[in-house]
């Protein structure tokens, strides 16, 4: 692994320990070897933290790229090989993302955009979906789930904008692994709006399923 992407990864580690009980892992035998798409839901920031210490390949997130500008943070994310999403200009991330998919990396999604600070999963942008198709990779989907009372809503304010995340604060954070989509010959020719979409919600239903057995298993 290059030098800042163990920087970041330091980081998040520091916070990790710090702040939670550890990670429980569910269906890791799941997660193929070589190029890959992971794509989660996204109730809190833990989420990305903790992919990078299960995945043996290095991963590119997408990242908003208001997040770029914050300092330090911004440049580490820069230096780490992330990917920024501009508003408008999701073919620009794409594109960088199947660059990094033949070099043989993996490539982290969470579709919603944003936190979302529940465990209902909500609508969907369809880049996951598209860079399938167009790369033929596996898509991984993942399911994060933290017992709401270890979770803490956090209010900020960035370009002139009010904003809030979710952090987890203790408790352990469950990841729950489904099978990977492997998409047939047929499925990677249809670029239609329909059939991305339609892809996309099926997905996105998946990960809502093993958000629910995450949050099972934790009762349990």
């Amino acid at each position: 692994m290059d030098l800042w992407y163990s920087v970041t990864k330091g980081l998040v580690r520091t916070y990790m320990a710090l702040f939670t009980d550890g990670v429980h892992i569910d269906g890791e035998e799941n997660i193929p070897p070589g190029p890959k798409i992971i794509v989660g839901n996204h109730p809190h920031a833990t989420d990305a933290f903790v992919l990078p210490f299960i995945i043996k390949e290095k991963i590119h997130f997408f990242i908003q790229e208001e997040t770029f500008t914050l300092p330090v943070i911004g440049k580490i994310l820069e230096l780490a090989d992330q990917i920024p999403v501009v508003i408008g200009q999701g073919q620009e991330a794409i594109a960088t993302a199947r660059a990094r998919l033949q070099m043989g990396n993996a490539v982290g999604i969470f579709p919603e955009g944003r936190m979302s600070g529940s465990r209902e999963v909500r609508r969907a942008g369809a880049g996951a979906a598209l860079l399938a198709i167009e790369t033929g990779v596996p898509l991984v989907p993942v399911g994060f789930y933290v017992e709401p009372k270890f979770i803490k809503e956090i209010k900020g304010h960035l370009h002139n904008r009010d904003t809030i995340g979710w952090w987890q604060f203790g408790g352990k954070c469950m990841v729950n692994f489904g099978e990977p989509w492997q998409l047939a010959v047929q499925e990677k020719t249809d670029r239609s709006y329909r059939y991305v979409r339609e892809l996309t919600d099926k997905l996105m239903n998946n990960i809502q399923e093993l958000v629910n057995e995450a949050s099972r298993s934790f009762n349990y």
